[in-house]
C-alpha cells in the first residue's frame, strides 16, 4: 500500500518547522553578512585615512574586497545547508515546491525594493 500524499497547499509539522528553521538560518546569515560588512565598511575607512601613498590605499581596497568576498561566500554557503535540509524535509513529507515563502534571495533580504 502506497501512503498518501497530502493535498497540495497543506503543510505538514515539519515542513512547518523546517520552513521556520530555514528562515531563521538564512535571516541570522543575512544579519551576520550585515554586520561584517558595516565592521570591514568602517575598518576600510580607517585604513584608508591612514594610507600614506597609492600602494597603501591599493593594499587596503584588495583586503576590503577579499574580506567582503569571504563574508558572502560564508553567507551563501549557510543559504545553500538552509535550503538543502528545508528541500529534504520536505521532500521526505510530500510536495517540496510547496513552500509558502519560497526561497529567499542570497542579496535581498530584509530589503525593499531592491
Amino acid at each position: 500500500m502506497r501512503p498518501k500524499r497530502q493535498p497540495s497547499g497543506t503543510d505538514t509539522k515539519a515542513q512547518n518547522k523546517a520552513r521556520k528553521a530555514y528562515e531563521e538560518a538564512v535571516l541570522r546569515a543575512y544579519r551576520t553578512f550585515m554586520e561584517a560588512k558595516e565592521q570591514a565598511d568602517i575598518a576600510h575607512e580607517k585604513a584608508l585615512k591612514q594610507a600614506i601613498d597609492e600602494q597603501a590605499k591599493e593594499k587596503a581596497d584588495i583586503k576590503y574586497k577579499e574580506t567582503l568576498e569571504q563574508a558572502r561566500k560564508v553567507r551563501n554557503d549557510v543559504m545553500d545547508e538552509a535550503q538543502k535540509a528545508f528541500t529534504i524535509v520536505c521532500g521526505q513529507n510530500g510536495d517540496a515546491g510547496n513552500s509558502k515563502g519560497g526561497e529567499i534571495s542570497r542579496e535581498g533580504v530584509g530589503t525593499k525594493g531592491k
